[in-house]
């Protein structure tokens, strides 16, 4: 679980970095831009051009290929329905992101696209936490893959709850599945370790109705799937 300790903690580590949010600038009155405490600076998409291209090149390095960005992608469902959450150095340059998007649930969100330049700094998990908290959400759903290490951020919010497999549409649909995180959901104690090769068969117990979480840290340093079955 990430406290407000740990975010206070990162920014005494990396004192140059800052907090913001980048979308449309009527969804601005929407946000809590002091989420946790830390100030957001929000940035007007329409206004702030070279900040939106900023972050499509960094999703493309992060999201090579059959999972690249398209355009009117982050202006139509990433930028005008909600907002993407930043973390700057102090030349404006982005260090990570994560965009939540609006669903139909209250106080539930999608995320998409979490990302950090370069990564291990837990720049991943901060930007998250504090993105969900801007957006004022509980709960976030989610879709990733068995093999990235991004699930230990996720985990670092709450256990996953597995929900199934990604929809057959998705880019990269035989290696992904589709989660929920309650945020701040205590950790249940895990109850095996496999390999993300069995990754799907985990997903076809839960689309069948058991109950199976990917809990802290997620993917061990042997990478293996640390796994909760209720």
């Amino acid at each position: 679980m990430v406290t407000a300790a740990d975010i206070a903690a990162y920014f005494v580590r990396w004192p140059g970095h800052s907090f913001a949010a980048l979308g449309h600038a009527e969804n601005a009155a929407a946000l809590d831009l002091r989420p946790m405490g830390v100030p957001a600076r929000f940035f007007d998409a329409a206004r702030h051009g070279h900040l939106v291209a900023a972050y499509a090149a960094a999703n493309a390095r992060a999201f090579p290929g059959a999972l690249t960005l398209p355009g009117w992608v982050l202006a139509d469902l990433y930028l005008l329905p909600g907002a993407i959450a930043l973390l700057l150095d102090e030349h404006d340059t982005i260090v990570a992101a994560w965009c939540g998007v609006p669903t139909v649930v209250a106080g539930e969100v999608m995320g998409v696209s979490l990302l950090a330049e370069p990564a291990g700094r837990g720049a991943a998990t901060i930007v998250k936490r504090l993105g969900v908290a801007m957006l004022g959400a509980h709960a976030q759903r989610g879709l990733t893959q068995w093999t990235s290490r991004s699930i230990r951020a996720h985990t670092r919010l709450g256990p996953l709850d597995l929900l199934g497999p990604a929809p057959a549409a998705h880019g990269a649909a035989s290696e992904s599945f589709v989660y929920r995180c309650t945020v701040t959901a205590p950790d249940p104690t895990p109850t095996d370790r496999v390999s993300p090769a069995l990754g799907p068969a985990l997903a076809a117990e839960a689309a069948a109705g058991r109950r199976v979480q990917l809990v802290a840290p997620g993917l061990d340093d042997a990478g293996l799937l640390v796994v909760s079955r209720a």
